[in-house]
């Protein structure tokens, strides 16, 4: 292989190493192994209302209204548990996903459970006491209710703060999808309009990572732009957003909570810290009697999102390869449709990727073979000019020319699978489709395939990761069958590439090794297949 090739392939490993380094710094490396699986929770099963014991006192910092209620919506989605206290979402667990890949793990639950945090779907407003309404001990509307398909039913709180604002929230729900309405509104004692804030809450230490669901920090589209704030240190200060606020939200990797307000118009976004926890409030500009959201608890799903509609799908952070990662996963779910398979899947497109990019394979494979018939002329022009460089130049591309010959045939094809390879990452890193799913021994194709056989020596959590072997066998074939030109040490060092890969895929998600092995094990027969016809 010449220089320039091997320089190529050089410097596309570099970009995916550092591609790699910039998506650890981005979103933080997840730890190995992971947490511990909690203990089950019991399932809540749907009753009538009743007053709930009292939280002990030494758990709470301020007095404990003791009629505090709490309701429970289920819905085919989701199963979420409401406190009259504030008025707050205590839990909301997600009835098709798992905390873990574990089978018998509860289900996830995006609320945090610690105590020392405030429980999202607060209120505050000005001249209110820190912490909005979490001491008001709100009166209920409703009660505990089972909800299926288009079924709906809704809770409404109306409680009063220590300064006479009366406080209303309604939430309307809908049994067989994601979206909550939520309306929200205040009257002084006056009976004057309050404006409020609407306040959602994430744990602001996030120095141990869930990799079954990552934390991402406030992703929000203003003014129809992006906007992202990973939080990976204390916040040091406020970041504020006001304009044409589509939705507002935490991000996980798999997860969504946000609020999208109905009327449109100006809003204001607020991200800050209050001890323990990340407070994200939401407000319209100017103030108005009532605020309506839809609120958003739920995956992310591409159909879902798209369903819902105001760009929510651009919640998902496929990068700058977005326009290859997307019509990717759209493939992946055309396919899904017939093999219910995620692992066979990635195969079917693995072979559909290769059967598109197979002529300009082909092409390289023939600019090889034709840069190694060259190579004793090319030796040749090198003793002959090897005190004149510049001739030598010239007499090689001349050379080339009379065998029509291009000298960057053998490298180009290559660069070009490098872009489809980041948006196959992010494709089968980043959506929820592949988290949890199964494939012959895995039991999470987007997590690295050495998790799925674990094994422990000296306190050390390891693990066999036979995907990846196989997939450096394969490529360490794959580099001895291609042709080469060049000195003897060009060669050592292309074959010592599947060595650097397979250390650098010990960490990438598990099917993403099935494609890359899928796809060498397809170019060993290609490569077979022209050096039997060259014959």
């Amino acid at each position: 292989m010449e220089k320039r090739a091997l320089l190529a392939v050089v410097l596309s490993l570099i970009v995916l190493v550092l591609y790699q380094q910039w998506l650890g710094w981005q979103y933080g490396t997840p730890e190995s192994p992971a947490p511990p699986v909690p203990e089950a929770k019991k399932p809540v099963v749907p009753e009538p209302a009743r007053p709930a014991a009292p939280p002990k006192a030494a758990a709470a910092e301020r007095p404990v209204p003791q009629e505090a209620r709490e309701l429970t919506v289920e819905t085919d989605r989701y199963m979420a548990v409401f406190t009259s206290r504030g008025a707050r979402l205590k839990s909301f667990q997600f009835k098709d996903y798992r905390s873990s890949a574990h089978e018998k793990s509860p289900p996830f639950d995006i609320v945090s459970p610690s105590p020392a945090l405030p429980l999202p779907l607060g209120v505050t407003w000005i001249g209110a006491p820190a912490g909005g309404d979490a001491d008001v001990n709100y009166e209920v509307e409703g009660s505990s209710v089972r909800l299926s398909g288009e079924q709906q039913a809704a809770l409404t709180f109306r409680g009063r703060a220590g300064d006479g604002t009366t406080i209303t929230k309604t939430l309307v729900f809908t049994g067989g999808s994601y979206p909550i309405r939520l309306e929200v509104s205040a009257v002084n004692p006056a009976g004057a309009a309050v404006p409020l804030q609407v306040l959602l809450t994430a744990p602001a230490d996030q120095a141990v990572r869930n990799p079954d669901a990552p934390f991402e920090g406030l992703v929000a589209l203003v003014d129809n732009k992006i906007k992202r704030e990973h939080v990976a240190d204390p916040l040091k200060e406020e970041k504020a957003f006001s304009g044409d606020v589509a939705w507002a939200g935490f991000g996980y990797t798999y997860f969504f909570i946000a609020l999208l307000p109905e009327s449109g118009g100006k809003h204001s976004v607020t991200l800050g810290q209050s001890g323990p926890a990340l407070v994200l409030s939401v407000a319209p500009q100017p103030a108005r009697d009532a605020a309506r959201y839809t609120l958003f608890i739920g995956p992310k799903d591409l159909s879902v999102l798209e369903a819902i509609g105001k760009g929510l799908e651009r919640s998902i952070d496929f990068g700058y390869f977005a326009f290859i990662s997307i019509p990717l996963l759209y493939v992946l779910h055309f396919f899904h449709r017939f093999t219910a398979s995620y692992g066979i899947d990635i195969i079917l497109l693995t072979v559909l990727i290769k059967i598109l990019t197979a002529p300009l394979t082909h092409k390289s494979y023939v600019s090889m073979k034709q840069m190694q018939r060259l190579q004793p002329q090319m030796e040749r022009l090198k003793e002959k000019f090897k005190d004149d460089r510049e001739k030598l130049n010239k007499e090689i591309m001349e050379l080339y020319r009379r065998n029509g010959v291009n000298p960057l045939g053998g490298c180009l094809p290559m660069l070009l699978q490098f872009p489809v390879f980041i948006g196959l990452y992010n494709a089968l890193s980043t959506p929820i489709e592949l988290r949890h799913a199964p494939f012959l021994w895995i039991k999470d194709l987007s997590r690295p395939d050495w998790e799925s056989l674990p094994f422990t020596v000296g306190g050390w959590h390891l693990g066999v990761p036979v995907l990846t072997i196989l997939m450096g066998a394969s490529m360490f074939i794959q580099q001895w069958m291609t042709p080469s030109a060049g000195d003897p040490n060009q060669r050592k060092m292309m074959l010592m590439m599947p060595l650097m890969f397979t250390f650098m895929f010990v960490t990438f998600p598990a099917g993403l090794t099935i494609y890359w092995l899928v796809n060498n094990i397809l170019s060993i027969g290609q490569q077979w297949w022209i050096n039997r016809m060259d014959k």
